[in-house]
């Protein structure tokens, strides 16, 4: 099945748009997305709701419509409209954030007296998000296993279903520090409690 002209355009201006925004970015704010009519200069993109729509408004307006203007050879002026239902069909399947690593599961974890309580822990957060140990926290020295659990912590909330986030502490830093700098605390507070399960490494 053919797909309509505006969502062959949002499709193809996605894929220039994922280079320009970064990953966190684009997942949250992009790939939930549809583009809805394409007629004269104007272009209508579906969003999920007001917030992605204000935030694209006030932030990415002016990428969108340079990076829409180059796939169409127009020029554009976009609009974001709040769409559910059948109307909203991505264009593209939203793409994960970074991958666990599938070969670090709770099942080959080799557990001892120096990390059993830590896997005993995580195992628990990851089948009960929220509940018990809201936070968890894992310190200890190289080699004992923390970025073993941390992926299979993400590894089973995601066959479980659940949504999970997973950023370094740096990239949460700066994003924080971002936020704050250019009055985007709300959105940093949407992306961050919209998930079921967040993991800083």
């Amino acid at each position: 099945m053919t797909l309509p002209i505006a969502q062959q355009i949002w499709e193809t201006a996605l894929g220039e748009l994922e280079i320009e925004v970064n990953k966190p970015n684009f997942r949250t704010w992009l790939g939930g997305t549809v583009g809805l009519t394409y007629q004269d200069s104007d272009f209508t993109v579906g969003v999920p709701n007001t917030f992605v729509a204000e935030f694209l408004e006030k932030n990415l307006r002016s990428l969108i419509e340079k990076v829409l203007t180059g796939v169409t050879r127009g020029n554009i002026q976009v609009h974001f409209r709040v769409t559910t239902g059948a109307d909203r069909t991505p264009a593209r399947k939203p793409r994960n954030l970074p991958l666990f690593n599938p070969k670090y599961t709770f099942d080959n974890f080799i557990v001892g007296s120096t990390n059993q309580l830590a896997f005993a822990a995580a195992r628990k957060v990851a089948e009960n998000p929220g509940q018990d140990y809201n936070p968890l926290f894992i310190h200890g020295p190289a080699g004992m296993g923390k970025t073993h659990l941390l992926h299979a912590m993400g590894n089973l909330a995601a066959a479980d279903g659940l949504q999970v986030l997973y950023v370094s502490s740096e990239q949460f830093t700066n994003e924080m520090v971002t936020a704050i700098r250019e009055g985007q605390t709300e959105e940093f507070r949407i992306k961050y409690r919209s998930v079921d399960m967040l993991l800083v490494d």
